[in-house]
């Protein structure tokens, strides 16, 4: 049959897009299936719903998902199995998608992958967790048949289901949604033009058929919540947007946030700048943090000036944990900070004391903490020259109260008086623009253009 009544096949991609774009609350999924064509289609069509919103990650567990394989446009054949088996950094096999937002892939690599070895290796638990630190998504495509699927979901949000398979082996409770072909009904296909479109931040409204069906299917959701899988089952997983939305270290502070420094060459305010082929670490939370946006410095002139020393009391491996430190011992600290990192891929905030253009100032302070007894032991002088901006043109008097004000909610924020007469309100202490990076997209979160300096004045 021809012509415009003709039956036409149904399109996974448009009905993965439909699906992600209620996917907000995920930072990472198993996009599983028997096909490699139909199972890549849904996991890009979801990368591409949220990929003008934040950071995507789409990688190949199969052999070779032909969706996900023709968005490489490289001849270099590394991927997933060659960084799990070789250690290969996913910095180097995350391509980015030209025209389509913040969207990267990831192939399945030089062989196909050993199932056995790599769907159970803890890496993936850093590995996500990495991905929820800073808000972005990782999706997995992967075989319905691979043995230990269900280890695999386990480290993510959970698995959306494509056609008709349900592994054996997986909890209902894990599955996030199913996508599958209408039965019966006529399925239009989108016309070439906007599938040829992928630059669009949304696609055009799905077909008659498929709109019907999602309909049909959201009614479906409050009934049969815990259901065999019947058709497209949407739930959203509160747990994992509260885990994000619970970091945010300077949600809700002073409106003063952002403000520009009194430099002689300031920067308008931090630019994105990502560039996930060209940095290379073994580390998972580099990997990671190549999607993340890398804030560029706003002060370039100040690095001769810059109070880049400090001293580092503990590293935490939980806010509260800093933030207790800094409550015993925070007030007899000069420029007393936390600073969230990633450490080989798990988080934690190192807590620091202390701002100072010379690491002869540093060692004074570490020498009268241990006279004071407040040393631990494992405590070190290290150069931190970069913190956010907070504000830039506080009242000496005023810093004593703000810093208070800020400490009762837990935010870190410090003082440096500067030249002027004027202080600087600064928040963490990082060796590198890059180890900003994941505390920068918690500003993000929070509603503020984070601003990275290099840190300069003098303790109060």
């Amino acid at each position: 049959m021809t012509g415009p009544h003709a039956r036409r096949s149904f399109d996974w991609e448009a009905a993965g897009h439909t699906l992600g774009q209620s996917l907000d609350d995920y930072t990472s999924l198993v996009v599983v299936g028997i096909d490699p064509v139909t199972t890549g289609h849904v996991a890009i069509g979801i990368g591409r719903a949220q990929a003008f919103k934040r950071r995507v990650a789409v990688g190949d567990l199969f052999a070779e998902s032909p969706p996900i394989q023709e968005l490489v446009h490289t001849d270099d054949p590394h991927g997933l199995v060659d960084s799990f088996l070789y250690g290969v950094s996913l910095t180097k096999i995350a391509y980015e998608v030209p025209g389509a937002g913040q969207l990267f892939v990831m192939p399945s690599g030089t062989e196909p992958p050993d199932y056995e070895e790599i769907l159970p290796n803890p890496r993936w638990h850093r590995l996500t967790a990495g991905f929820q630190e800073v808000g972005a998504l990782l999706i997995l495509a992967a075989p319905a048949s691979a043995p230990h699927l269900e280890e695999l979901v386990a480290a993510t949000g959970g698995a959306v289901l494509v056609g008709d398979a349900v592994p054996r082996k997986l909890p209902v409770a894990a599955v996030v949604a199913s996508v599958r072909e209408p039965k019966g009904a006529d399925v239009a296909a989108k016309p070439e033009s906007e599938a040829a479109a992928p630059t669009a931040p949304a696609p055009s409204p799905a077909p008659q058929g498929q709109a019907s069906f999602w309909t049909r299917a959201r009614t479906r959701i409050s009934e049969r919540r815990a259901a065999a899988i019947g058709g497209i089952v949407l739930t959203l997983a509160l747990a994992a947007v509260a885990a994000w939305l619970a970091y945010r270290p300077l949600a809700g502070g002073p409106a003063r946030l952002g403000s520009k420094p009194d430099s002689a060459h300031p920067a308008a305010n931090v630019l994105a700048a990502t560039d996930s082929a060209a940095r290379d670490s073994s580390s998972d939370s580099t990997a990671s943090g190549a999607l993340l946006a890398t804030p560029r410095v706003a002060n370039p002139a100040d690095s001769a000036q810059a109070a880049a020393f400090g001293v580092e009391l503990m590293a935490a491996n939980t806010q509260a944990g800093a933030i207790l430190k800094l409550q015993q011992d925070g007030k007899a600290l000069p420029a007393a900070t936390f600073a969230p990192v990633l450490i080989q891929g798990a988080r934690w905030f190192k807590v620091i004391g202390g701002a100072y253009t010379t690491r002869a100032g540093a060692d004074s302070l570490l020498a009268a903490l241990g006279q004071q007894k407040k040393l631990l032991g494992g405590e070190s002088v290290v150069r931190l020259p970069y913190a956010f901006l907070i504000d830039s043109g506080v009242s000496p008097a005023a810093v004593p109260a703000m810093i208070e004000e800020y400490a009762n909610s837990g935010r870190p924020i410090y003082g440096l008086l500067q030249p002027n007469g004027k202080a600087w309100l600064l928040a963490g202490a990082f060796e590198s623009p890059e180890q900003s990076a994941m505390y920068a997209e918690s500003l993000r979160a929070a509603g503020t253009t984070p601003v990275l300096v290099y840190r300069k004045g003098r303790t109060f």
